[in-house]
């Protein structure tokens, strides 16, 4: 996948479209300071923008794979295109991610959404309850991202990543976070 191209095309004409997104998965985590080789870009985007998006991205060569009421997965046939997978918004914790990403430098001259670290988080802690097969993988880049952010010198908002947990019934995991980033309660 070239990378730079889909980048610039795919978010020049999402923005250009006024359609509600940002970036999540691998590449959003390079941009929070961990690199992890990934093969395709996650988005989420408001499900109320998906028929634009759709028509974007088919007019850019790609096909839908699979759509549900939560994804929709793209894949172009020229390889140089690759694959594109979107998280629809439309619940709570999806629409909070939205409103919390920020503007982040990917190339130069261009600026996209990405989501906060912590929701990368919790889309990890989701991914790893969803598919047990991915589950050390998915809690592997958890550590990474804490640990990214403690060197960064990054505050972390432990309570929205205990809310993520506790949708999971998870929130015993919550201590062994806060190692990965060096805080303890007791700090």
């Amino acid at each position: 996948m070239n990378f730079e191209l889909v980048i610039r095309r795919v978010v020049e004409a999402m923005e250009a479209e006024g359609i509600r997104y940002a970036l999540i998965g691998g590449f959003a985590m390079a941009l929070r300071g961990v690199q992890r080789a990934t093969m395709d870009l996650d988005f989420i985007l408001m499900l109320e923008d998906m028929r634009r998006a759709d028509a974007i991205l088919r007019g850019l060569g790609y096909e839908c794979l699979h759509q549900s009421p939560n994804v929709s997965q793209y894949q172009a046939a020229d390889g140089e295109w690759g694959r594109i997978d979107i998280l629809h918004a439309f619940r709570g914790p999806t629409l909070g991610m939205l409103k919390r990403a920020e503007l982040l430098p990917v190339l130069p001259g261009l600026k996209i959404r990405v989501v906060q670290q912590e929701d990368i988080i919790g889309l990890k802690v989701q991914a790893s309850v969803n598919n047990p097969a991915r589950e050390t993988r998915d809690w592997a880049d958890i550590r990474m991202i804490l640990e990214a952010s403690r060197e960064q010198g990054q505050t972390v908002d432990w309570e929205l990543i205990a809310d993520y947990l506790r949708l999971f019934h998870l929130e015993a995991r919550l201590p062994e976070l806060k190692k990965y980033h060096g805080h303890s309660d007791q700090n």
